[in-house]
């Protein structure tokens, strides 16, 4: 019986530690969802933990996954975010933002979300 409490009790603490070291997407710019006037200037992710812009990747897409352009991700910044200017103007439309990262501990992420560009007024 004591064994199985011992069981539970480490089950409870390292489980949740062990999520603390994997990174997630916290906030975007352009923002998930998001009608933006006017093409982006860059695309800035956020994540909850450190990340390595070398080990990174963006990449704007058309919704049926045709590539618009790749972006060079700014590598002299360090911590929680990845910039990426938009080198070009992109049209109106839908787009994808695909991403990939490296957490601190080696974890590679990967997501994507959409956004849409508008006409300027």
């Amino acid at each position: 019986m004591l064994s199985k409490v011992v069981a539970v009790v480490i089950g409870a603490v390292v489980a949740p530690a062990a999520l603390l070291f994997h990174t997630e997407l916290k906030s975007s710019i352009p923002e998930r969802d998001s009608t933006v006037k006017g093409p982006p200037r860059e695309v800035v992710l956020t994540f909850t933990g450190k990340v390595n812009p070398k080990l990174s990747s963006i990449t704007i897409l058309r919704p049926d996954s045709s590539n618009v352009m790749s972006l060079v991700i700014d590598t002299k910044a360090a911590g929680k975010e990845l910039h990426a200017p938009v080198t070009r103007p992109i049209p109106p439309g839908r787009y994808v933002v695909r991403w990939k990262t490296a957490a601190a501990d080696g974890h590679v992420v990967r997501g994507a979300y959409s956004f849409s560009v508008d006409f300027v007024e």
